[in-house]
């Protein structure tokens, strides 16, 4: 598909089949809101510690100075994340951060969009169907909403187990939310190379996020970043502390890809979401 064939033509209304069905299955929500997650490479991280504040930027997809995040997952992957690099600038760092105080999304979608335009689910993409279709209502309620519908729980979507048998539960002309498992299924462990941006729920917001009004829960970073054998880095840790934010770090090793510490980043969140549960 070309990128023009996935956006809906305009007067086109979009389907809201997975609005549909997680409000008539889910008439109330019992799941919590998980934690929201940015991830950036560690030389944007260090200027958003440093200024504050994680700021919206330009998006190709929607034409809009929007700023992303996932819900729990740590699902985000570098253009080059595949490649080796002995840059530490060039490694993930990522934000977790509470919803509960930020004002409605701009967007809500399943899955991440940007990778959804740049072909990386077209294996099971029905091409009749637009993105616009795929969309959730702008609220963190239909985010959560969706989760139990389509999960059951935060954990089991952390770990993007669809719930069993939900496809045979829905009509076959429910096409957008028969194509979404689909897609969906593409993050599933089990497969060659799982995408977990395949079934992440993405919120986009259309302001900047101020951290120094206690948004924040923790940074997750090398910790190269503070403690070096030629020298600690002591002004980035005066900065984190002025947030009042906590911090967790992995062992950064130069020329690894950067794509080859996200398990362990997503290991740190899955570890938050089994103690909240406790």
């Amino acid at each position: 598909m070309t990128t023009d064939t996935r956006r809906k033509p305009r007067g086109v209304v979009a389907n809201r089949e997975l609005v549909e069905l997680a409000k008539a299955a889910c008439t109330t929500v019992s799941i919590s809101p998980p934690e929201l997650v940015h991830v950036t490479s560690v030389g944007w991280g260090r200027r958003v510690i440093n200024g504050g504040v994680l700021e919206r930027r330009q998006c190709n997809v929607f034409g809009k100075d929007l700023l992303y995040f996932f819900l729990a997952r740590p699902a985000y992957r570098f253009g080059r994340g595949n490649e080796k690099n002995d840059q530490l600038n060039f490694f993930p760092f990522a934000i977790a951060l509470s919803p509960s105080a930020l004002p409605a999304p701009y967007h809500v979608y399943p899955f991440d969009t940007g990778a959804y335009m740049a072909g990386f689910y077209d294996e099971a993409v029905d091409p009749s169907i637009y993105i616009d279709d795929y969309e959730l209502e702008p609220t963190l309620a239909s985010a959560v909403r969706h989760i139990e519908w389509a999960f059951g729980g935060v954990e089991e979507y952390f770990d993007a187990k669809v719930r069993s048998g939900l496809a045979n539960s829905i009509p076959h002309w429910r096409s957008v939310a028969q194509n979404w498992i689909r897609i969906a299924s593409l993050a599933a462990t089990g497969r060659e190379k799982p995408d977990r941006r395949a079934s992440a729920v993405e919120l986009a917001y259309a302001q900047s996020v101020d951290l120094r009004q206690g948004h924040a829960r923790l940074l997750i970073f090398p910790e190269q970043l503070l403690e070096d054998p030629n020298g600690s880095n002591s002004a980035l840790l005066t900065a984190i502390r002025d947030l009042n934010v906590d911090f967790e770090t992995y062992d950064w090793r130069p020329n690894e890809t950067p794509d080859s510490f996200a398990d362990v980043i997503a290991q740190i969140m899955r570890r938050r979401l089994g103690s909240a549960a406790s």
